[in-house]
């Protein structure tokens, strides 16, 4: 199952993008171009339903998931990326 955060925990996509930055360890200095259109900056999910069918569900948190998924791309960059 793919989700996306809750209503309550919305992150933007600054806080993703500086996330990623994070876990790929990346030391540099990372700039958002403000002079270009803002585009959507948020979108909200809701996830009541899921978690009226799955109370006892525990969600990976952003930042957890970014890690994972960061690592497994470092780990399997050869082949992903051919």
């Amino acid at each position: 199952i793919t989700l996306s955060v809750g209503e309550e925990d919305e992150v933007s996509i600054k806080d993703v993008a500086l996330s990623v930055a994070k876990a790929m360890k990346f030391e540099g200095e990372v700039i958002f171009d403000t002079e270009k259109a803002d585009g959507q900056f948020k979108k909200t999910a809701c996830n009541k339903k899921l978690r009226r069918y799955l109370p006892d569900y525990k969600f990976t948190t952003i930042d957890e998931g970014i890690q994972m998924s960061v690592d497994w791309f470092l780990a399997n960059y050869e082949t992903v990326r051919k």
